[in-house]
């Protein structure tokens, strides 16, 4: 997801206000930040916007792999209300897409081969069908088509029905395909998952009523090499969808422990952490910064993570720095990071580097615009800093999309920062989102980005200086290789 300079006028992003619980800022040191929906926000909304929102970096040429948000409604249309919306989308990539040759496409005949099927489209999910494979010809990131239905404020046909709406809800935990395995690659201490006993290293075989064996089988119909590594990221998003409910309420997991005995455990979902932000269209999203540091003394390493590139993440990073400020070395966590607001990347890059530099360049029709460091010679109290000169780590994987790439790639090309993990998602097209007549959302790339070098990052993803992928045994015994390679490079010590 990469919204670099991408609401619409009249958009925009904003906290979310009206908060049921005491706001509870994310400060260094904290695992979980404030909790609760913003206003009016159903569980079933905001699940399906969490959703959503880890799936925009993807292509959308296998849907059925990845659409975590079913179409709830499916109401007869007329061929007037079919054409609208894809009249609609059609005309709207023909005027904003960055590349007026659509790089080979013949973007007219697209449309007069798919319009007489989106005429015939007696139902709504028939016409998003059509529209799909319509962004699917495109074959990049960045295109999608969001239902209206996961956008609203309630569920559908629920706004005035009167039943109190409960908080979206996570099981804590995150996973990742290594092999062919799913396995749970991180547990968040203290929460639903840790409670109920699982541990990293585990592999997960279903999912409340979906099989892992079926997710196994989508991935499998991806035979290119990049097919396959695309596939792979859709997949682990979807599977991490099906984690989200409705806070309470329990999913249950069947796993294989670390002797590989079949387990089943049942994991009551707790309250989705982090601050509420609403960005253009999309209902609440949650933010969240978590810090921790390895070591200690003059030999300390400060590692910061966050979920995902929103405003309110900055006066938290902030305070992570100055924590940090007497640490070695930094390590910059944007593993399963979707992106976000692409001009964030400007801005947290200026926490290292003391004078302008460019880390890349966004290509419109128009012409270019360059993403340029903002080097942080304050705080925001008004307190002189020297950007931390200290070296610099970035953690990446499969799920590392959009602006989270433009950051790393940014800073390694330059060479103020050392990759590690693995290749990143190659999603890093910078996008809109506007409003069809039908009021389903649609997602739309409007600009090319290249890092400094002149390298395109979409299809390609950012490639770590060091490779260090995630093992099932390293997991099993509680160990993060990606994170102690990285910890290994700032302190120069290679028997760490």
């Amino acid at each position: 997801m990469n919204l670099a300079f991408a609401t619409p006028p009249g958009d925009r992003v904003r906290p979310a206000a009206g908060r049921t619980r005491a706001d509870r800022a994310v400060r260094p040191g904290r695992r979980r930040g404030a909790v609760g929906p913003g206003p009016g926000a159903s569980a079933i909304a905001v699940i399906a916007a969490l959703a959503a929102i880890a799936t925009l970096g993807c292509r959308v040429a296998h849907a059925q792999v990845s659409e975590p948000v079913a179409a709830a409604i499916d109401d007869p249309v007329t061929p007037a209300f079919a054409l609208a919306d894809f009249d609609s989308a059609w005309s709207r990539i023909l005027h904003s897409y960055y590349d007026s040759t659509f790089r080979g496409l013949d973007w007219r005949q697209v449309r007069e081969e798919l319009r007489p099927r989106a005429e015939r489209a007696t139902t709504r999910s028939e016409v998003r069908a059509v529209i799909r494979e319509m962004l699917s010809r495109l074959g990049e990131s960045h295109f999608a088509l969001i239902p209206r239905e996961a956008l609203e404020p309630f569920g559908p046909g629920s706004a005035d029905d009167g039943a109190e709406r409960g908080e979206p809800g996570d099981a804590g935990l995150e996973l990742r395909f290594i092999g062919d395995q799913l396995v749970v690659s991180r547990v968040v201490p203290g929460g639903p998952a840790d409670v109920a006993g699982i541990r990293t290293g585990w592999v997960v075989e279903a999912i409340g009523a979906t099989e892992v064996e079926e997710l196994r089988a989508a991935m499998a119909a991806l035979d290119e090499e990049f097919g396959r590594r695309t596939g792979r990221a859709r997949v682990t998003r979807r599977a991490q969808a099906l984690l989200l409910g409705e806070a309470g309420e329990a999913v249950t997991l069947r796993l294989r422990d670390d002797a590989d005995r079949a387990v089943t455990v049942k994991v009551r979902r707790a309250p989705v952490a982090g601050e509420p932000v609403r960005v253009g269209n999309l209902p609440v999203l949650y933010t969240r910064l978590e810090t921790q540091q390895v070591g200690s003394g003059r030999e300390c390493v400060g590692v910061i993570r966050f979920n995902v590139w929103m405003p309110l993440i900055d006066p938290h990073f902030e305070a992570a720095m100055e924590t940090f400020r007497g640490c070695l070395g930094i390590v910059v966590d944007l593993r399963g990071n979707p992106g976000g607001v692409g001009a964030m990347a400007m801005g947290i890059s200026g926490y290292f580097l003391d004078q302008q530099t460019s880390l890349g360049v966004m290509t419109t029709r128009q012409g270019e615009l360059r993403f340029v460091s903002n080097p942080r010679l304050a705080t925001r109290a008004g307190e002189p800093r020297t950007p931390f000169a200290g070296p610099v780590a970035i953690l990446v994987d499969a799920l590392t999309a959009s602006t989270s790439e433009v950051f790393a790639i940014g800073m390694q090309q330059i060479g103020r920062a050392r990759v590690f993990g693995e290749t990143s998602a190659g999603e890093a097209l910078p996008a809109l989102m506007v409003r069809l007549p039908s009021q389903d959302v649609l997602y739309h790339a409007i600009a090319n980005f290249t890092g400094p070098d002149g390298t395109r990052v979409e299809g390609r993803g950012v490639v770590p200086d060091e490779v260090v992928p995630l093992t099932r045994a390293g997991l099993l015994a509680g160990r993060d290789a990606p994170l102690e390679a990285a910890v290994r490079w700032i302190r120069g010590d290679a028997s760490t």
